[in-house]
């Protein structure tokens, strides 16, 4: 061992206590006269404990700290008072994790030697660790009290103070770091947290406009004001701040982007819109920040004011971002919402080719292409999808749906049928399934697979009103189980009592029941809500029935002039007969 390591270590050796010195003169105990004589080492002992202690300190260098436990126990046995082997056993039973043990050899070493700054520190780590923040707290302010050069552990005591929420005192703390060390930005910027804890917003600001000036070369400073003034709905003070600095921060997109935002928070829309131009036409700005931006106008369209700006700034996003599906999906989502979907849609196929992952993109298309009727679109898009998502069931039943419009059944049949068992789990998707079976047996006359069908689809979910419109209708006219019909019909016309389709439906099972009072009753309600050429020809074959013959033809006349197919309407008008 080096001469310079032996007196580093020598250096560490406790000096001894004057207790012995002040104490009264009483009858003393075994062990008090044990301590008391220990106090007066003799050359050999002193010999002793240096020998152990080095031991002890070689023996933890080395790691092995069971050896040098020993060790330093040895010392104690000798010397009781030895602040130093305090320190060490505590540091050993702290890397150990035993803080309780490790507590009294600390705070015995600090209080024998409160001058030495690193047992201070050792007694706040094991207070910490132990979660005895407010002990912490103390010590922390004992250290600095009387260890001078101490000053850097004002931001572990503010640390401290602001854990229990003491935030009076940790500002305290704070100002006591200042006047030592000056303005700093940390400090600044730790005050100005407090105060927004402290629900003290017009001082947090002051902080923050302290920072910008005093570092005016840091724009996140005038970045977080203004954020804190948007957060806190200072959306007019936000305006003149982000005004009076959007010169000098002239090339921060993001400061264009809260200034929008304070407009918009102020519903000046138009100008919120104006000042985007600048960051979306920037490739450095955040995608996703612009998207999310673009996405806040949504629900305000259709709008005269903002539609073209929006859509300006749309293809600001498509030209700075030509290769990204998001921006692409956005503007279609905008032509969406200004009701225009030819746009919408094209927007949204120019996304899945540049990449087809989104699902919802999927989803976009093949509902434009159900709402503007191109059911071979439908299908097409599908298939493609399909070959992305091959599980999932939605895109089977718009496939299966599009052939069912188109009346191709056996092709629908054929999509049903294979995406079935994908929307087996889920009861609402289950049903739309086999409710669209239903209908396509039903239009290939196999009425027993149609049946088994709809009675699938009302077991997953028995309000499904398609189906029990459709099931009811198509019994009705089969003249088979009109009692079920009737059930399923009333259950209609109960939960939708303004649904014309649905109480033309209930009528004419009540038609076939030969209850023509109530059909009449039935239809003559239909009509007032949205009469078609169907309705009002059932309409004139109740009356019929009831043997008003010339009300009957009146109304097959007005069903006529409505109607595509007209057949079997100039039939019943000419021979005055019922055709059914």
């Amino acid at each position: 061992m080096t001469v310079f390591r032996t007196i580093f270590l020598f250096s560490l050796l406790l000096i001894w206590s004057n207790d012995a010195f002040s104490q009264k003169k009483k009858k003393k105990n075994k062990e008090q006269v044990k301590i008391e004589r220990v106090q007066f080492l003799t050359e050999e002992e002193k010999a002793e404990v240096d020998h152990y202690f080095l031991e002890g300190e070689k023996y933890f260098l080395l790691e092995d700290l069971s050896k040098a436990m020993s060790a330093f126990q040895k010392v104690l046995e000798l010397d009781p008072k030895n602040a130093a082997s305090h320190y060490k056993i505590a540091q050993i039973y702290s890397d150990g994790s035993d803080m309780n043990k490790a507590l009294p050899h600390a705070i015995f070493a600090k209080n024998f030697n409160p001058e030495n700054k690193y047992y201070y520190l050792l007694v706040t780590h094991i207070q910490t660790s132990l979660g005895d923040l407010n002990a912490a707290e103390k010590t922390y302010i004992e250290m600095l009290d009387k260890v001078g050069g101490t000053e850097n552990y004002l931001f572990e005591l503010a640390a401290v103070q602001l854990y229990q929420k003491k935030y009076a005192e940790a500002l305290d703390t704070y100002q006591r770091a200042r006047n030592h060390f000056g303005q700093m930005e940390e400090i600044t910027i730790q005050r100005q947290q407090i105060y927004l804890k402290m629900n003290r917003l017009d001082l947090a600001i002051n902080e923050g406009k302290e920072l910008v000036e005093q570092y005016p070369n840091q724009p996140s400073h005038a970045l977080s004001l203004a954020q804190m003034m948007l957060s806190n709905d200072r959306y007019e003070e936000a305006e003149k701040f982000i005004l009076s600095k959007i010169d000098h921060y002239q090339n921060n997109e993001r400061l264009y982007i809260f200034l929008s935002e304070a407009y918009g928070k102020q519903k000046k829309f138009a100008e919120a819109i104006k000042v985007l131009e600048i960051p979306f036409a920037s490739s450095t700005l955040d995608l996703s920040r612009k998207i999310r931006t673009m996405a806040g106008y949504l629900a305000m369209l259709p709008n005269d004011e903002l539609n073209q700006p929006l859509l300006a700034l749309s293809e600001t996003l498509v030209e700075t971002h030509p290769k990204s599906y998001q921006a692409l999906a956005m503007t279609g989502d905008l032509y969406y919402n200004i009701n225009n979907r030819h746009k919408g849609r094209e927007y949204y196929l120019k996304a899945v080719k540049i990449d087809g992952s989104n699902f919802n993109i999927w989803q976009n298309i093949l509902s434009l292409d159900l709402e503007l009727e191109d059911y071979d679109g439908v299908i097409d898009h599908a298939n493609q999808a399909l070959e992305i998502f091959p599980n999932q069931a939605t895109l089977y039943y718009f496939g299966g749906t599009a052939y069912l419009i188109k009346k191709d059944y056996e092709n629908a049949l054929k999509i049903f049928n294979a995406g079935k068992s994908y929307a087996a789990r889920d009861a609402n998707m289950k049903s739309l399934f086999h409710g669209q079976l239903g209908d396509a047996y039903n239009s290939l006359g196999d009425h027993n697979k149609s049946d088994e069908a709809y009675e699938i689809a009302l077991d997953a979910k028995p309000d499904n009103d398609h189906v029990l419109n459709n099931y009811s209708y198509f019994l009705s006219l089969r003249k088979k189980d009109l009692n079920k019909a009737f059930e399923m019909s009333s259950k209609l016309v109960k939960d939708y009592p303004e649904n014309s389709t649905y109480l033309d439906t209930h009528a004419w099972v009540l038609y076939m029941m030969g209850d023509f009072v109530g059909a009449e009753k039935n239809l003559k309600q239909a009509l007032l809500y949205e009469p078609s050429s169907t309705i009002i020809e059932h309409y004139g074959d109740a009356l019929f029935k009831l043997g008003k013959i010339d009300e009957a033809i009146i109304q097959w006349k007005t069903a006529r002039d409505m109607a595509e197919d007209t057949t079997t309407l100039d039939k019943k008008i000419a021979d005055k007969q019922l055709y059914e």
